[in-house]
């Protein structure tokens, strides 16, 4: 019986080379995500992709920076629960960033930048799932936040997220429908894999609706559709891309509140580092 409890223990618990395991995707989120968010056309350049549709690459920085601040604050946690989420939501991402470098290696003009992605989202995938299985079977903290507001939150997040993941990610050519240059096309994969790592997340939270499990993924969710509906606004009346700036700025900065008030809640649920 003690040493069960002992187990139990050391799943709940993060160790300490865990946490520096966590270093590394969260170091590729905060590159990954700042740079083509503020700087999309340098990106492009050093990158060697295509300095057009410069408004996808700021949506996937924007996507990819959620993970690296919900990574940065894992790194403050005691909980493996409460790391859990984004961490099964960088596995995801991962495994669709690796179709999407497949498909553009497939097509036989993969820039370098290609196979950094590549060799950078095959270790994400080992830490996520090495993570997953020595916390596997980890206590299950109290539901505490099973209300009907948290779970339409969740809901209208995992079916947003599927639809600007699966969309992106299996059909690019979505992008002509909005006045963009389907020469991006790898770009938008990434983002759309970046987003379903968001989708899979929210599905999960849906089951585990406890605040030390959601707090960190609200984080990446405000942080996410807080900056792109930000990069959405110089472009709602330039004209350069018509339409999909009047959809990702009104419903990006709804998301953004929401996650302001639901971790006005969750705050009073559960410690900080808990």
């Amino acid at each position: 019986m003690q040493t069960e409890s002992v187990q139990s223990s050391s799943r709940a618990q993060l160790a300490g080379f865990e946490r520096a395991l966590l270093v590394l995707p969260m170091l590729g989120g905060a590159f990954f995500g700042l740079f083509p968010l503020l700087l999309p056309q340098t990106f492009a350049a050093v990158a060697q992709f295509p300095a057009e549709g410069l408004y996808v690459y700021q949506l996937t920085g924007a996507a990819t920076l959620g993970y690296g601040v919900g990574l940065l604050l894992g790194l403050l946690q005691r909980s493996w629960r409460a790391v859990r989420l984004p961490v099964i939501a960088t596995l995801v991402f991962n495994l669709a960033s690796l179709y999407a470098c497949a498909v553009e290696i497939a097509g036989g003009h993969a820039p370098y930048t290609v196979y950094v992605i590549i060799v950078a989202s095959t270790l994400f995938v080992a830490i996520s799932i090495l993570l997953l299985a020595r916390h596997r079977g980890s206590p299950q903290p109290t539901q505490n936040l099973a209300t009907p507001a948290v779970r339409l939150f969740l809901i209208i997040g995992a079916v947003s997220a599927v639809t600007f993941g699966l969309l992106p990610l299996l059909y690019p050519q979505v992008f002509t429908n909005f006045g963009l240059p389907l020469s991006i096309a790898f770009i938008g994969r990434q983002g759309g894999a970046a987003s379903l790592g968001y989708a899979v997340m929210a599905i999960f939270a849906l089951r585990a609706l406890s605040a030390v499990e959601l707090r960190l993924p609200v984080i990446m969710a405000g942080v996410f559709n807080g900056a792109s509906a930000l990069v959405s606004i110089p472009y709602l009346f330039s004209g350069a891309v018509p339409l999909l700036p009047w959809i990702i700025a009104p419903f990006g900065l709804a998301v953004a509140v929401g996650a302001v008030i639901a971790l006005r809640r969750i705050s009073m649920l559960a410690p900080d580092n808990e």
